[in-house]
């Protein structure tokens, strides 16, 4: 047999990385945060995370290269917004299965997996009567334009003795802003609440957040029910304040 370099011919250098795929936490981690912010680039060879939340980014990105057995990549810019990509068909095809596939795989990981999904596309908020200046009550929830991957977290927060409702908040065709930028929407968007106390403290207790703002948030929540109803009010006000649609921490300035 003639080798196929016998006549000149080099080989070609390919950088190659082969991940472990064995589950673990870290796995969980990233399969739940795909589901939620990842996304296929380059003829879905490629691993794309693109987000706003540079802090975010980096703890995923993070992951993804442990997974991957090499060093993270580098940030690029677009807009208002950061970008990293991965080379990698098998990490690319293992995170594209479907949702229930992955719970499957990964369950004995439950909460890594929520949490990623969580850190994503979930939310801890506030029910506020303005006129009565009372907080009626804490949610935490996730949005998402699959039905699908909102069902399985559903299952797999019910397995945690957490239930919530799901219903749709957005139909296709309207508009929506994000960041200064209007868009429309392609698809119908759905949301998973969970709102009853008793289940958004099983959340906080047996779930929670990796997000550092997402934690401190339902932290922040969750410590206001030790104080009176006009105490919770006036608190949440003195150390919140709302940027479009969201609450966000007031941080004081040096």
């Amino acid at each position: 047999m003639v080798s196929r370099w016998a006549h000149g011919q080099k080989p070609k250098r390919v950088s190659r990385y082969e991940p472990d795929l064995s589950p673990s936490a870290d796995l969980a981690y990233v399969a739940g945060f795909y589901l939620g912010d990842g996304k296929g680039a380059g003829h879905e060879n490629k691993v794309r995370f693109e987000l706003a939340d540079r802090v975010q980014l980096e703890y995923v990105s993070g992951l993804v290269a442990k997974i991957l057995g090499r060093a993270p990549k580098p940030f690029t810019r677009d807009g208002s917004f950061y970008v990293v990509d991965y080379d990698s068909v098998v990490l690319s095809d293992f995170l594209n299965k479907s949702a229930k596939w992955l719970a499957n795989y990964l369950k004995e990981f439950k909460r890594a997996f929520l949490q990623g999904f969580f850190d994503a596309e979930g939310y801890a908020s506030c029910q506020i009567n303005y006129d009565a200046k009372l907080i009626n009550s804490i949610v935490v929830g996730a949005a998402n334009t699959n039905l699908n991957y909102l069902y399985v977290m559903r299952n797999l927060l019910k397995s945690q003795g957490i239930s919530g409702t799901i219903h749709r908040t957005n139909k296709k065709g309207g508009e929506m802003t994000i960041r200064g930028r209007t868009w429309i929407r392609r698809h119908d968007v759905y949301h998973f609440v969970v709102q009853k106390s008793k289940d958004v403290f099983e959340f906080y207790m047996r779930i929670g957040f990796r997000n550092g703002p997402k934690a401190e948030k339902l932290e922040d929540l969750i410590g206001l029910q030790k104080r009176s109803p006009s105490e919770r009010y006036a608190w949440f006000m003195a150390h919140y304040r709302k940027e479009g649609h969201k609450w966000v921490k007031i941080r004081n300035e040096v």
